[in-house]
């Protein structure tokens, strides 16, 4: 039998990237929990019982104990580059609670906040981007990111950490921070107001962003303006002006002063690093590279020891997030090919040139790529699929990348 909808009521009192909570309840049924169906754009991400002591609730006298609030974590976090629409609804018949369809949009390049230096208002007075910029450097891995960062390495105009492999990743170590900093409050699977302590080697979400500390504020646009844009805008402004000073000092200790670029790798594919040099840095540049899956399958199983299956799951993961990456054809990317690359043709060098304003130039690599590589020499690693997978993988393989081989113009046999 279905509640009256006439008697319930509810409202959605807080909705982030990460969760939404609010409350509701029926007024026939004041001791009923009712279940809520929650839905991000139009998909049901998972349902929720209302069950949460509402002291508020309790005081009207109208809903019983006041145990009518509710709190739904999504399963991943939401899309930061893409508007979102959250909804919730009431599971028996669909309708929606009060307030219960809420926009997160999608986040915004932070904005600076606080008074610069001389010369950094001098730039920004003149519209200059802050130098250095950062390049990242974007494939899954065993694609010839560690020989792209050796050419990057040898430019006068670029810094980087030259420790080959080269997975010194401060870019990446900061956007988890930032998360981490910006999150809205989640005191049961975070910080607790109570335990601030923690294990003292880590600290979760910010436990006075939400909750009752909200009131706080007595007007509450004050607190969400604070916690969703200053205080993110102004922490983004502190680690870009940190990352580009270790860059500084690093680009004069290896004798290049005012260099344009710093580079470092993404990990891997991940999106959040990504977004995240895009919303805090000025003159970002990110650098794709695409390679035959079925030579970094080769790679892949010899490197990492990987089984088939593994490893072909992983790759067929990896040429879907490529697909999706390349396919925002956004201006501040730049796509290669590892065969090109390796090979040092000259377009693909000149293509790179032409996007960074940068000298990169082809390096010689043999002795770095039997180091590092899983063949002999360069030329080996293209086409290797052919005589090292068996004939059985390189069909299955053939059948799963089909589309992305004949994309990225790659012989099917």
């Amino acid at each position: 039998m279905k509640l009256s909808s006439a008697m319930r009521g509810g409202h959605v009192d807080a909705v982030s990237r990460t969760h939404v909570s609010g409350w509701a309840a029926d007024a026939q049924k004041p001791s009923r929990r009712l279940e809520l169906c929650v839905l991000i754009n139009g998909v049901e991400a998972g349902r929720v019982t209302t069950g949460r002591l509402r002291p508020d609730l309790a005081a009207l006298g109208k809903y019983g104990d006041g145990k009518h609030g509710f709190s739904f974590s999504f399963p991943l976090p939401l899309e930061p580059d893409i508007d979102n629409l959250v909804s919730v609804r009431f599971a028996d018949d669909g309708r929606p609670l009060p307030n219960g369809d809420r926009l997160v949009p999608r986040e915004a390049p932070l904005q600076r906040v606080s008074r610069p230096v001389p010369q950094q208002a001098a730039q920004a007075e003149a519209g200059e981007i802050e130098r250095p910029a950062p390049i990242l450097v974007t494939a899954p891995g065993r694609s010839g990111t560690t020989y792209l960062m050796s050419c990057l390495a040898a430019s006068p105009q670029i810094a980087v950490a030259e420790l080959v492999p080269y997975e010194l990743r401060l870019l990446s170590y900061y956007a988890m921070a930032f998360g981490v900093l910006t999150a809205p409050a989640d005191t049961e699977r975070s910080t607790h107001p109570d335990r601030l302590e923690g294990n003292g080697f880590s600290i979760g979400f910010n436990p006075f962003s939400g909750g009752q500390y909200l009131h706080a504020f007595k007007k509450q646009e004050q607190l969400r303006d604070f916690f969703g844009n200053w205080a993110p805008a102004r922490l983004g402004e502190a680690i870009a002006d940190t990352v580009r000073e270790y860059y500084r000092r690093l680009a004069a200790d290896q004798g290049k002063p005012g260099v344009t670029y710093f580079a470092e790798k993404n990990n891997n594919l991940l999106k959040s690093s990504r977004m995240f040099v895009r919303r805090v840095f000025g003159g970002m540049r990110e650098i794709v590279i695409v390679r035959d899956p079925r030579d970094t399958l080769c790679s892949h199983m010899a490197y990492f020891s990987s089984t088939r299956d593994r490893a072909l799951h992983h790759l067929t993961d990896g040429c879907e997030q490529l697909t999706q990456i390349i396919d925002a054809g956004r201006e501040d990317m730049c796509v290669i090919r590892y065969e090109d690359m390796i090979r040092g043709h000259a377009a693909t060098f000149d293509k790179l040139r032409s996007f960074l304003g940068a000298e990169v130039r082809p390096v010689a690599g043999n002795d770095m790529f039997r180091q590092h590589g899983t063949s002999e020499t360069p030329e080996a690693s293209i086409g290797r699929w052919r005589h090292d997978l068996p004939v059985d993988l390189r069909e299955r393989a053939k059948n799963e990348w089909r589309v992305f081989l004949d994309r990225f113009g790659y012989d099917l046999e």
